[in-house]
């Protein structure tokens, strides 16, 4: 409970700093210097900063490919997104490879097996996770609210790119929080969650074939 000052009392009266402390401190001009707050520490695994970011960048540019296999098959005003997804891939290949170097190297250390194949198993996680949430709201609704994406992608430079993937304004959603202080994020359920987690109202949506076999392959961005 905050402690309320009785009417009439001087503001500091309950100051007890002593009278040869408080003379220096004047003499000095200056107050003692507060103690830095500690960074707290995030228990458990957690990306670099730059990991983080990496991880970002591979679920936006999978957004894109999800979005342009997904919404095509409607035909009509669609057809032609995949095209998009490519011609962005291709436009910014250099900086893809960079953030999916950075995970990679991140797996090669922390992970046992192949640590390009352990890339492809996000890109596949994070594809499936983009399906089942177009199963819920339906493919139509889901397309005529984001197929707008692939024409905006078309426009950004790189520098749009890294600032569009890196905005700790919002709240973010990844497979690890970051080891530093993060930013507000959501950490997105393990494998193990989902399945011994309540059956979906509505059954998860196919991931398309080209994802379903090889995800690192259709990113297009390929070493």
């Amino acid at each position: 409970m905050l402690a309320v000052t009785a009417i009439g009392a001087p503001a500091f009266a309950a100051d007890k700093t002593p009278a040869k402390k408080a003379a220096a401190t004047s003499k000095k001009g200056k107050a003692a210097p507060e103690k830095a707050a500690k960074t707290p520490k995030v228990s458990g695994p957690c990306y670099s900063p730059a990991e983080f970011d990496a991880e970002q960048a591979i679920r936006f540019h999978t957004r894109l490919m999800v979005i342009g296999l997904t919404c095509q098959q409607l035909g009509g005003n669609y057809e032609g997104l995949y095209v998009r997804y490519k011609k962005f891939t291709l436009a910014h290949k250099t900086q893809i490879i960079a953030w999916e170097d950075a995970l990679i190297a991140r797996y090669r250390k922390t992970s046992k097996g192949n640590p390009n194949r352990a890339l492809d198993t996000l890109r596949t996680h994070l594809a499936n996770e983009m399906s089942q949430h177009i199963a819920a709201v339906s493919t139509d609704v889901y397309c005529a609210q984001h197929a707008d994406s692939l024409a905006q992608a078309e426009l950004m430079s790189d520098a749009d790119v890294v600032k569009a993937v890196t905005n700790d304004a919002v709240i973010r959603v990844s497979e690890l929080p970051r080891c530093d202080l993060p930013p507000p994020v959501m950490v997105a359920a393990t494998a193990s969650d989902r399945i011994t987690g309540p059956t979906p109202a509505v059954a998860p949506a196919a991931v398309p074939t080209a994802v379903k076999d090889t995800a690192g392959a259709a990113s297009g961005a390929s070493h």
